[in-house]
């Protein structure tokens, strides 16, 4: 596959991404004639999930920094018939002005961002002030056992691991300091959990392990031949916790997310 974007939308979304984003969507509320900002959009599905709830009554924009996640949400948004406005955009800068949105929505985006502060001040900066915020964040590695196996197995055979980045806003308390230290006054944290059921196991395994190795820099400067034995021989660790979770040829996965509405 040309670009892998594609296939985190045919896998991760109609599984993962897609039932999280309506979660997120229904506890935002959006009205019509709202604008609409999905801040770290990746292939866009919160902003399509919007964009088809408001139809033709409010305006939606999508930020990411990966040109390819936006060409897989350009495409997506076109064959749904939904116009979208997407920008290449960094969540620490954005190009708007004050008080451009009415509702600023990030689905997992902000774990990956290096200065949370700074995209958090930034949200703040372009919501009106009657406007909100609504961010979804995963909960820790300890409520993700399959992840933290897989973090420790990566870890033993290449001495680091990204994964745990993945899961690291997990505490609602800190969470809560960094949203009212960029300015927000009001901040209110939920729970939510949903299960996930990720078909062809083979594929999941590669997948998972392909994503969460490909940030280490000893991964990136070995040959192919090289990466492949370490690929192997991580899917061999991983397959007893692996085989645990499989039900009619199935991954069934319970994922833990925190979601956090901030107000002005």
């Amino acid at each position: 596959m040309a670009n892998p974007a594609e296939g985190y939308e045919s896998y991760m979304v109609p599984t993962l991404f897609g039932p999280c984003a309506r979660i997120l969507i229904q506890a935002a509320d959006p009205e019509p004639g709202e604008r609409v900002l999905d801040v770290g959009c990746g292939t866009g599905i919160v902003a399509r999930e919007v964009a088809s709830r408001l139809g033709a009554t409010g305006a939606v924009t999508g930020i990411d920094l990966s040109a390819n996640m936006l060409a897989v949400a350009r495409a997506a948004a076109a064959l749904e018939r939904l116009t979208i406005e997407w920008r290449e955009a960094n969540a620490e800068q954005l190009p708007f002005h004050d008080g451009a949105f009415d509702l600023v929505l990030s689905q997992f985006a902000l774990m990956f961002v290096a200065d949370k502060a700074a995209a958090l001040s930034e949200m703040r900066r372009v919501v009106i002030e009657s406007g909100r915020v609504l961010i979804s964040v995963w909960q820790g590695l300890d409520r993700h056992p399959f992840y933290q196996t897989l973090h420790n197995v990566i870890q033993q055979r290449l001495g680091m691991s990204a994964l745990q980045g993945i899961f690291a806003l997990g505490n609602a308390d800190d969470v809560r300091g960094l949203a009212l230290a960029a300015g927000f006054r009001r901040v209110d944290i939920k729970p939510f959990s949903l299960t996930a059921r990720f078909p062809n196991p083979d594929d999941f395994i590669a997948g998972e392990i392909e994503v969460d190795t490909a940030a280490i820099p000893s991964m990136q400067h070995l040959d192919s031949k090289s990466r492949q034995a370490i690929v192997k021989a991580i899917t061999r660790d991983m397959q007893s916790p692996l085989k645990e979770l499989i039900s009619d040829n199935h991954v069934v996965i319970p994922f833990h997310g925190l979601m956090i509405t901030a107000r002005p």
